[in-house]
């Protein structure tokens, strides 16, 4: 008896308390907690990659470009087009889109980005900051469902005829959104996660318009520091980042 209970112990330390507490999802609330559970100690809070970028129309490769992207928790995106002296990109900080073209600012506006939020935040940052903001975007978090993907299982969260995201309902990764309006649907999906230094990213992503694939980001030289300067996210120095 004495060995069962010391080996129940062993097994207790080892595997963390958390590890264990998934309980039935039942709101778009339990499933952002349980996200963040399941990652919080493994996820990264910083992320620099190149992404290969295809734009399409009509079936046909109209556009094809680098863009070099810096992601740090929360919601801060730095990408530039082609290369750092191009002068044009964005930045995403305090939820707020900085738009530059020839190196300087041409637009600020509010922006919630929900696949910056969805896709990484979701894992890094504290639920009780991330859940008001996927509320705030609009969607529906009294509405969930288990639908199945090409054979995969996905928890749905939010309207399918309007606004709703998918979650691997095993592994609790970001898979998608999916909007609705009166020009029609459109569509994101992460794909092939891959391992980095024991945590998950997702190394591709594609979007839809009506069931056509209009862009096609395949990321390479994927990094993740492990700290990152404030200042690749201050809008005055766009001009003078570099990773």
């Amino acid at each position: 008896m004495k060995n069962l209970l010391l080996f129940a112990f062993a097994i207790l330390t080892f595997f963390p308390l958390h590890a264990f507490s998934d309980e039935p999802i039942t709101n778009g609330e339990d499933l952002i907690r349980q996200m963040n559970s399941r990652y919080a100690d493994s996820w990264y809070k910083h992320l620099t990659f190149k992404q290969n970028m295809f734009r399409y129309k009509n079936d046909s490769l109209v556009r094809n470009e680098i863009w070099l992207v810096a992601y740090s928790a929360p919601s801060k995106l730095h990408i530039r087009y082609n290369d750092f002296s191009s002068g044009r990109g964005w930045l995403v900080v305090n939820d707020t889109l900085y738009s530059f073209n020839h190196s300087k600012l041409i637009g600020k506006r509010p922006r919630l980005h929900e696949l910056v939020i969805l896709g990484y935040d979701v894992y890094a940052a504290d639920p009780a900051v991330i859940i008001p903001k996927i509320k705030a975007i609009g969607f529906d978090f009294s509405q969930v469902e288990i639908v199945e993907i090409k054979g995969k299982e996905y928890y749905q969260v939010g309207d399918y005829n309007e606004m709703c995201f998918f979650v691997g309902k095993d592994d609790l990764l970001f898979f998608g959104v999916r909007r609705v309006d009166e020009n029609g649907v459109k569509e994101t999906f992460y794909h092939k996660y891959k391992e980095f230094y024991g945590k998950q990213v997702a190394t591709e992503v594609q979007y839809y318009e009506n069931g056509q694939m209009y862009l096609y980001e395949k990321y390479f030289d994927i990094r993740l520091p492990s700290c990152m300067p404030a200042d690749f996210f201050t809008p005055k120095l766009f001009n003078e980042t570099r990773w």
